[in-house]
C-alpha cells in the first residue's frame, strides 16, 4: 500500500501539504514553506488568526477584537502556492491520508501538519460548569466575558437588593497561572479605577474580585519569589486571592470552594486545557487530555507524513513536564517542522530531531506591573511589564497599524485609566424588530470592532 501511494505521488510534480489550524504554529509552518515546491492547503473554521495572549484585554476593554485578530489571506496574500480555506476539519483517516471535512469534499494529502491548539477543560463538568464559567480561548469568549462583567455592574446599579447588587458586583476568577493573574489584575482596575466614576448609584471600590487557584501558589511555572509578588500585587489591589482550594461545585448562583459558596455574576475559567476533537481521531496516540504524543521530529508514530505541534501536541520539553503552551513553544516547532518539510522536498538529509528549549517566562498583573524570568534574570514591576508588552507586540501579525494602535491604548491606560471602549455588543438576528429604536446598532458596532480590518 505504501509503495503504490509514493508511486501514485511520484506522478505529481507538485506535493500536497496540508496545515490544519492558523494558530502561531499552523502560520509559522506555512510561513517556512514560502519557496517550497508544494502545493499547500491551510484549513481553519476561522477566517482570522487570533492573537491569544491579549484576549483578556478584549475581555476587560483595553483592546478591541480587530486590533488582535487578522484576517487569514491578508497575511498569505504574497504567497500564491497557499490555498486557504475556511472550514472545520471533523476527523483524520491515516489510512487514506485524508482530511475528513464537516461539509464538502474531505481533502487529500502527501504531508499533513495538526496545528489545531487546545481548548478549555473543566476536568469532567464541562456540561454543568461551561454554561456559568466563561473560557478565554476566542474572540467570541473575550467579547462575551466583556458582556456578562459589564452588564452585570448594569444591574447592579439598578438593583435595590443590597445581597443581589453585591451577588452582581462580585466577580470570581478560577486558575491562577499567567491567563488567570492577568485578567484578576486588570479586572479589579477596570472596576475600581475605570467605571468607578461611570455609575451614581453603587459604589465600585466595593466591587468584589476573587481569584481562586487550587494549588500551593500562583504562576507555579515561575519562581516562588514571583509568585508570592503576583500575590501581593494582587492583594494590594483588593483582590481576594484563595490557594489551595479547588472548586467543587458552579452553578449560575456562583461558586462553591471548601465550605465556602460565593454568589458572583460573573464567572471566568481560566484553568485547564485540553485537545480539541479533531486531534483524538488520532487513535491510540492520544494523552487523556486530549494532546497528541509525538515522536522527536514531532511525527505522529508510525507515520511520519502526519505531524502534530503546538498546543495539539504532548512534547516532554527540558525539565521533564510537558511543553507550555506558549505562542514562542508554538512558533519554534512550526518553523522546525517546516524546515523538516522542505529538506524532503528538497530531498535532503534532515535527520535531526526536535530540541526543546526553556522558553522566557513573562506575566503582566495590572496595567503597569508583572514578572518576567528572561534570558536567567529575574524581573518585577514596570520593567517585567514593558518586556511583556513589547515582546509580545513584537510577536503580533497584524502589522504597524495594528501595533500602533495597541500602544496608544496602552498608553492611554496607563496615563489616565481610560479604555478604548466599554461596549455591550450581543448578537443580533438580521432583520429582527428592534422595536423602533433607529438601525441595527448592535451590528453596527460589531461590524466595527470585529471586521473594520
Amino acid at each position: 500500500m505504501n509503495a503504490e501511494r509514493q508511486s501514485t505521488r511520484n506522478c505529481r510534480s507538485r506535493w500536497r501539504i496540508v496545515v490544519v489550524g492558523a494558530g502561531f504554529a499552523g502560520l509559522a509552518v506555512v510561513r517556512a514553506l514560502r519557496d517550497s515546491n508544494a502545493d499547500i492547503t491551510l484549513v481553519d473554521r476561522n477566517n482570522h488568526h487570533l492573537f491569544q495572549p491579549f484576549l483578556f484585554q478584549v475581555a476587560t476593554s483595553i483592546l478591541e477584537p480587530a486590533e488582535i485578530a487578522t484576517p487569514i489571506r491578508s497575511l498569505l496574500r504574497e504567497m500564491p502556492n497557499v490555498r486557504v480555506e475556511m472550514r472545520e476539519a471533523k476527523r483524520i483517516d491515516l489510512s487514506r491520508r485524508a482530511v475528513v471535512m464537516n461539509e464538502g469534499d474531505d481533502i487529500a494529502y502527501d504531508i499533513l501538519v495538526v496545528a489545531t491548539g487546545a481548548k478549555t477543560s473543566y476536568f469532567g463538568h464541562e456540561e454543568e460548569w461551561a454554561p456559568h464559567a466563561l473560557g478565554l480561548k476566542s474572540l467570541g469568549d473575550a467579547v462575551a466575558a466583556r458582556n456578562r462583567l459589564l452588564k452585570a455592574f448594569e444591574r447592579a446599579e439598578l438593583e435595590p437588593d443590597p445581597e443581589k447588587q453585591a451577588r452582581d458586583m462580585t466577580v470570581v476568577i478560577v486558575g491562577g497561572g499567567p491567563t488567570g493573574v492577568a485578567i484578576t489584575g486588570t479586572i479589579s482596575e477596570f472596576t475600581r479605577r475605570t467605571l468607578a466614576s461611570d455609575f451614581r448609584n453603587i459604589d465600585l471600590g466595593k466591587a468584589r474580585v476573587v481569584l481562586i487557584h487550587s494549588g500551593s501558589r500562583l504562576l507555579p511555572a515561575f519562581s516562588e519569589q514571583h509568585s508570592a509578588y503576583a500575590a501581593r500585587a494582587l492583594e494590594d489591589q483588593g483582590v481576594e486571592v484563595k490557594l489551595g482550594v479547588p472548586v467543587t461545585h458552579l452553578d449560575a448562583a456562583g461558586v462553591v470552594v471548601g465550605d465556602e459558596h460565593i454568589a458572583a455574576a460573573t464567572v471566568l475559567w481560566c484553568t485547564g486545557v485540553q485537545g480539541v476533537a479533531l486531534a483524538r481521531t488520532l487513535g491510540a496516540h492520544v494523552k487523556p487530555d486530549g494532546k497528541v504524543a509525538v515522536l522527536n521530529d514531532l511525527s505522529v508514530p508510525g507515520h511520519p507524513e502526519c505531524f502534530v505541534i503546538g498546543d495539539a501536541a504532548h512534547v516532554i520539553g527540558p525539565d521533564g513536564r510537558p511543553m507550555p503552551g506558549l505562542a514562542s513553544v508554538a512558533q519554534d516547532q512550526g518553523r522546525y517542522v517546516g524546515r523538516l518539510i522542505a529538506a524532503r522536498l528538497a530531498k535532503t538529509a534532515h535527520s535531526k530531531p526536535y530540541e526543546c528549549f526553556t522558553p522566557s517566562k513573562l506575566a503582566t498583573i495590572s496595567r503597569h506591573v508583572g514578572v518576567a524570568e528572561f534570558r536567567g534574570r529575574s524581573i518585577i514591576g514596570f520593567p517585567a511589564w514593558l518586556l511583556w508588552g513589547l515582546l509580545h507586540l513584537r510577536t503580533l501579525s497584524g502589522g504597524g497599524h495594528a501595533r500602533l494602535s495597541i500602544l496608544g491604548n496602552w498608553v492611554r491606560l496607563l496615563t489616565t485609566y481610560r479604555r478604548s471602549g466599554r461596549l455591550i455588543v450581543e448578537p443580533s438576528e438580521l432583520g429582527a424588530d428592534r422595536g423602533g429604536h433607529g438601525p441595527a446598532i448592535n451590528e453596527i458596532a460589531e461590524d466595527t470592532a470585529i471586521w473594520r480590518r
